[in-house]
């Protein structure tokens, strides 16, 4: 485990590579970069995924980082937590919004660039943190050689998402006690952050938030700030809040919009076998296999709705359960 890493030599063993590879490495020659469209937006997300031999040791890292995280985590956090399967805790987009529920007023935030925010300043405060990490001064400098890219945590890096909940506990911590203390339920969801109360939301509430996001250096997207009063549909990191949680009427037309493109793409290659067209059709049908495996998460197996859609996927090709998913807000990501 990374947490009795103390030495150069330790940090090679636990990679299972030799010291002289790890030292001559070259992190920032094992990238590939590409864009791809934000949900919704005409701007571009830029991807930056490991490759070469820096993506095992990557990913190396990034497990035993997030079995540690999930040892160590906020009671906000919701994002990128393992849990086994007897937790009683689990910690989930669809947990992340229950949190919400029956509150009258809400007030979304998100980081802007939230990775990016996590710079090489913040990963070495991080790795230096002896009730965490081990670590030998040298050690430090060699891993965090390892998780960033042009200076802080790349998007597209198995790292990343652990490495930023790591980074976030004070933070979490801190809006925990003003939300504590004024009355309101904070979550964390990667770096989407609700506070929901039946309570007003005041602009003063807004500036205490933002003060102490200031104070651990993130801030806030100004586009992505949603105020929501007790008459209007609330939405945590997608879902609908009311009486129960709900998925927004758009992700079913979607997901029914996947399904026809995916029965398209199946008779195609029936009558024209192709191995691009084979890639294409297990592409989409890992699509359709995540938002199914999401909705069997918000509404349970026995949902009409739910069962419905399965039993149409079903009759095209073969039926694959899925035991977890990702926010399909992510989907994709976990997958560079």
């Amino acid at each position: 485990m990374i947490e009795r890493v103390k030495t150069i030599p330790d940090l090679a063993l636990f990679l299972s590579i030799s010291v002289k590879a790890l030292l001559e490495l070259r992190p920032d020659e094992h990238y590939t970069t590409f864009q791809i469209p934000k949900p919704g937006k005409k701007e571009k997300r830029t991807i930056e995924t490991p490759k070469g031999p820096l993506k095992p040791i990557l990913s190396r890292i990034s497990d035993s980082l997030q079995w540690l995280y999930s040892k160590k985590k906020t009671d906000a956090a919701y994002g990128f937590i393992r849990s086994c399967g007897n937790d009683t805790d689990k910690r989930n987009i669809f947990t992340n919004a229950s949190r919400h529920l029956g509150k009258k007023y809400l007030l979304n935030i998100d980081l802007d660039s939230f990775f990016y925010q996590v710079d090489i300043h913040k990963v070495t405060n991080l790795f230096n943190n002896y009730s965490l990490f081990s670590l030998e001064p040298e050690t430090e400098k060699v891993l965090t050689r390892l998780v960033v890219y042009h200076d802080r945590l790349p998007m597209g890096s198995p790292t990343s998402p652990p490495l930023s909940n790591f980074a976030t506990i004070d933070l979490d911590n801190d809006l925990l006690h003003w939300a504590n203390r004024s009355g309101f339920v904070y979550t964390r969801y990667v770096d989407d952050l609700s506070f929901s109360s039946n309570l007003a939301i005041s602009q003063t509430h807004f500036s205490q938030i933002t003060a102490i996001m200031q104070s651990h250096r993130f801030k806030a997207d100004p586009d992505k700030i949603h105020w929501f009063g007790k008459n209007d549909t609330k939405e945590v990191t997608g879902l609908v809040i009311g009486k129960k949680i709900t998925v927004p009427d758009d992700f079913i037309r979607d997901f029914e919009k996947d399904l026809d493109n995916y029965r398209k793409v199946f008779a195609y290659a029936h009558a024209y076998p192709d191995h691009h067209v084979l890639e294409w059709i297990e592409k989409l049908g890992q699509v359709v296999r995540g938002r199914l495996a999401f909705l069997q998460m918000v509404y349970g197996k026995e949902d009409p709705v739910y069962r419905k859609l399965q039993n149409a996927f079903g009759s095209i090709g073969p039926d694959e359960e899925c035991e977890y998913s990702m926010s399909w807000r992510y989907a994709g990501y976990d997958h560079f």
